[in-house]
């Protein structure tokens, strides 16, 4: 994937498409360490007046900057960007959170003359806003989601076999190993007595969207993310997770076994030495990413076989 040529058919088209849609959104997703970041702010200087709106689920967390890859504060300041340092390490927050505040951030940034632009790796975001649906107003149980935590500890595989028997739909759309999504489609159910996919039911866009993405290739994203661990620590990734824990941040907190951070608490444990934390972590990061280009894959298909109405699909894969 040549990033120069990326950036300068991304500048062409994403200028026909705001043409043609003025009040449209762009998105720009892809898989983590895929250059969507630098490409995001290099179309944002092109285009002016552009505010950019983080789709990622861990930036969402306050002190947590090195580990999720966040936008350095000096470019914040030059290019607006929302959705960033949102809550405490030790508060949970949703996926509806963040889709019912971020509509009404679009509206604000379009009332103001500026173009939307929703960057970011998490999938599920990023379907709030393709696939426009309602995500239930359902709040975390912490009680029962330590119960099903214990469960899959047990049985190791169990709980996706439960998803797979009352929601088909959305088991065949949760990776096996993405625990906190089972556990949350298993509360959505426990609580409404509705399956998450009979709640979620995708409606139209509302707004013409732009569907920038980027899906590089298993050796070029591992090689991508190798680099980006070795950048992860030469910034200080160890002394931001120790600062965490001296801020009295527990480290089993979801926040805190998130990838990047859950490696160096194991290292600073005693766990790994420091060259076995490195390949740990290059090795979950590249399972994780593997996991986010099989999501993405989801839009190549769409664009293919099924292309949704008022949407502009540009897609980088290989």
């Amino acid at each position: 994937m040549n990033k120069f040529k990326i950036i300068e058919e991304l500048k062409r088209d994403i200028s026909n498409f705001l043409e043609n849609y003025p009040k449209g959104i762009i998105m720009l997703w892809g898989p983590t360490a895929s250059g969507k970041t630098s490409i995001s702010l290099e179309i944002a200087k092109f285009l002016g007046n552009v505010q950019i709106v983080s789709a990622d689920s861990r930036q969402v967390y306050k002190y947590m900057d090195i580990g999720t890859d966040k936008v350095d504060i000096s470019i914040r300041e030059k290019i607006p960007h929302h959705q960033i340092d949102l809550v405490e390490p030790d508060k949970i927050y949703t996926a509806g959170e963040w889709k019912n505040s971020t509509k009404p951030i679009i509206q604000n940034i379009q009332k103001k003359g500026d173009i939307p632009f929703l960057v970011g790796g998490t999938g599920l975001y990023i379907d709030t806003i393709y696939k426009n649906f309602s995500m239930p107003q359902v709040g975390p149980d912490m009680e029962l989601r330590r119960c099903y935590e214990q469960k899959e500890r047990k049985n190791p595989g169990i709980l996706h076999q439960n998803l797979k028997d009352i929601d088909p739909e959305s088991a065949s759309q949760i990776h096996p190993n993405s625990t906190r999504y089972i556990i949350r489609a298993l509360e959505i159910y426990e609580k409404t007595g509705k399956t998450k996919s009979q709640l979620a039911k995708p409606q139209p866009v509302d707004r013409p969207i732009f569907m920038g993405g980027l899906i590089p290739g298993k050796n070029v994203s591992n090689d991508m993310i190798n680099n980006r661990v070795l950048e992860m620590l030469e910034k200080g990734l160890v002394k931001e997770v120790e600062k965490l824990i001296d801020m009295g941040y527990d480290k089993t907190l979801p926040s805190m076994q998130g990838i990047g951070y859950k490696e160096v608490l194991d290292y600073i444990d005693g766990k790994y030495d420091f060259e076995s934390m490195v390949e740990t972590l290059k090795k979950n990061t590249q399972k994780f990413a593997k996991r986010q280009r099989t999501w993405f894959r989801r839009y190549l298909n769409d664009k293919k076989y099924s292309p949704k109405s008022n949407v502009v699909y540009k897609i980088f894969s290989g």
